[in-house]
């Protein structure tokens, strides 16, 4: 897939007869005592009353439910999401993890905004900080998407409140050096209407019950960002939005995307999404995290990097597959931050 295809930063969805999309988000889910946070309303619970639908299918965000997301913004425009993590055992850090796409063509007046709800409403909550540098995956191909993953190096670190804190890693012990990642004070909302389980798997309604390498297909993890709230649209959203969807099995995310003209490479690449469609992240949700629960916490399993269209059917979200790339994480972190001692 070359970069031609897409007519915005950090979007990589074919909006068009077939057009690749662009969207990055993080998988997380978190088992271990101290690692996650909200007691999760399950997605395939009813819910009542009415919300707006966004993300694409998905539902506002309770405020502070996604605690470890931010936005990546340009001249105080938002074209990216990505989530914060720990980087040692100061209340603070100074690392994003993101999309490689996102970051591929340069990040001059980069920008990342933490603790975020509605960018037509900002709140005291919210801290904005200069990018210091960025740095993607060596082995990133534009073309095939694979190794889509990048971290950006903030200027000072941010501070963790209430309603900013560090998601988990794929494999970590709840936390860092003894300290604590992946809380949520606030219950993230479900789905809008329950969805009929995979054709191909059923759906694991229950938490992981411990923090691994990767979930089970059928897991449900949600993905949130500030994106398109269907395909075609132009603008993004001001306000948080998310959506609850089940992990997809690799051999029917290979054979959905062989259709479509594409190759999957489940060793880096990890697909979520209905395959009857109607809920999925879209362009501007990209570098954003898809997490999972795992015994009461939030664990960063995908980031948000591309897909076909928006929420079509037979044609599931693809993510980055954290797990893969722990170690070249871990290396940038030991590189590049100051906030670890």
């Amino acid at each position: 897939m070359s970069h031609g295809m897409w007519l915005a930063v950090g979007m990589c969805r074919m909006s068009n007869e077939g057009a690749l999309r662009f969207v990055s988000g993080v998988i997380v889910a978190v088992s271990l005592l101290g690692c996650g946070g909200p007691e999760l309303e399950r997605q395939d619970a009813e819910a009542t009353g009415r919300m707006d639908q966004a993300i694409v299918g998905g539902v506002e965000a309770r405020p502070g439910s996604h605690p470890w997301i931010v936005s990546l913004q340009q001249y105080n425009n938002h074209f990216c999401g990505g989530s914060l993590i720990r980087v040692g055992n100061k209340e603070e850090s100074d690392i994003v993890v993101t999309a490689a796409h996102c970051v591929y063509d340069g990040t001059s007046g980069l920008t990342v905004v933490a603790g975020a709800h509605d960018f037509n409403r900002p709140s005291s909550s919210q801290q904005v900080v200069a990018a210091r540098k960025t740095a993607y995956h060596p082995a990133y191909d534009p073309d095939t998407m694979a190794n889509d993953v990048a971290v950006v190096v903030l200027d000072k670190p941010i501070k963790f409140t209430s309603m900013v804190q560090p998601v988990c890693l794929p494999e970590d012990s709840f936390s860092v050096s003894g300290a604590p990642c992946g809380k949520s004070s606030v219950v993230m909302r479900p789905n809008l209407i329950a969805q009929s389980p995979l054709a191909e798997t059923s759906l694991n309604p229950v938490g992981l019950s411990s923090v691994g390498a990767d979930v089970p297909d059928g897991t449900m993890m949600v993905t949130a960002g500030w994106g398109h709230t269907r395909e075609g649209e132009y603008d993004t959203s001001s306000i948080l939005m998310q959506v609850w969807v089940p992990a997809v099995n690799a051999e029917t995310l290979k054979t959905a995307y062989k259709k479509a003209g594409m190759t999957i490479d489940p060793s880096v690449m990890l697909g979520a999404g209905y395959m009857s469609g109607g809920k999925d992240s879209c362009q501007g949700d990209s570098g954003g995290p898809l997490v999972a629960q795992a015994g009461g916490g939030y664990v960063l399993y995908g980031i948000t990097s591309f897909g076909v269209g928006c929420a079509r059917a037979g044609l599931p979200g693809v993510y980055a597959r954290v797990s893969e790339f722990r170690s070249w994480i871990n290396t940038q972190v030991i590189i590049n931050s100051r906030s670890r001692y």
